[in-house]
């Protein structure tokens, strides 16, 4: 196993994954669109397959993960990507790790509470801005939950 920040010769792969996975680019956050085939990340590499991936993006003294895809779930590939990204903010100066996630997305709910992100905002009906931008966002999220609004997860560092 091996983390590695995405380089020319995998990000045509990651562009695919995040095609595939996420319909993106664009992914979109606090309205506004991001384009996720340029952004900076790691790659989780097994037996040189990739099985996650993270991207980010860092304004200032902030560091946003925009994506986080985990092929193979409880592993430790999400965590080692997020400590990964977390090391990336340090060394940039960044003092504020932080996301944002859907209300139906349960799991990643748990895992970012388990990671150490705390919960600052619940962006009430973000979703109807967000699908303006990306009218391909469904309705309906996991477990049939309607997707409506925006879940900011945040980690001092």
């Amino acid at each position: 196993m091996k983390i590695q920040p995405i380089t020319p010769t995998y990000r045509n792969e990651v562009n695919e994954i995040l095609k595939k996975e996420w319909d993106c680019p664009p992914s979109v956050s606090r309205g506004r669109a991001i384009d996720t085939t340029t952004l900076d990340g790691f790659i989780f590499l097994e037996n040189g397959k990739i099985k996650g991936l993270i991207t980010y993006n860092i304004e200032n003294t902030d560091c946003e993960i925009a994506t986080l895809i985990s092929l193979s779930e409880n592993k430790g590939i999400g965590t080692a990507l997020v400590e990964a990204t977390k090391a990336a903010a340090k060394e940039n100066a960044c003092t504020r790790l932080w996301l944002i996630t859907t209300n139906d997305n349960t799991s990643a709910i748990r895992f970012y509470q388990k990671k150490g992100f705390e919960w600052v905002a619940t962006h009430i009906n973000a979703m109807d801005v967000a699908r303006e931008i990306k009218p391909s966002i469904p309705l309906l999220g996991t477990d049939g939950i309607p997707i409506k609004h925006e879940i900011e997860f945040e980690m001092v560092i």
